[in-house]
């Protein structure tokens, strides 16, 4: 069995290869978000929610739009008057893991992003992070500020 700094040291590889799903994840969500801005009237923002794992680790979740196929409903709902081509959504909070944003293992399942260092939001400082790696791949349209939110749950 590998020990966490191998497998952490892994997963980096990995990334370098190709993108984590988690980046994929959050770069879908700004992109509809952006194309949805410049059509409607009333803005839409991505919102990260994080939280402590530890006193400087944190876990970050977002929520994401999932499509539900048509017959899995029909197994568990009686529906009148749809077509087979209608597309369901159904929100649902997804765990964000972002190993270039600095998601690591660590033991005792206490797994998240390890944020040291004072002066302002911990949250807020991975947030950050998230948005460079995201800006490797997109650029983001507006001040990321008014796009990306970030929150803190229990």
């Amino acid at each position: 069995m590998m020990d966490l700094k191998a497998l952490n040291r892994e997963r980096l590889e990995r990334v370098r290869e190709e993108r984590s799903s988690g980046l994929d994840i959050l770069i879908s969500e700004i992109e509809q978000a952006q194309r949805w801005n410049r059509n409607m009237s009333k803005k839409r923002t991505v919102a990260v929610y994080f939280s402590w794992v530890t006193d400087n680790r944190l876990m970050a979740h977002i929520i994401v739009n999932h499509q539900i196929p048509f017959d899995d409903l029909l197994r568990y709902f009686y529906l009148d008057n749809v077509s087979s081509d209608t597309i369901f959504t159904q929100p649902r909070l997804v765990r964000l893991v972002i190993p270039e944003a600095g998601h690591r293992l660590y033991a005792n399942y206490k797994d998240g992003y390890q944020a040291n260092g004072g002066g302002y939001s911990k949250p807020f400082h991975i947030l950050e992070r998230m948005l460079s790696e995201v800006q490797k791949s997109l650029p983001i349209d507006s001040d990321w500020q008014s796009l990306v939110k970030c929150e803190v749950i229990a």
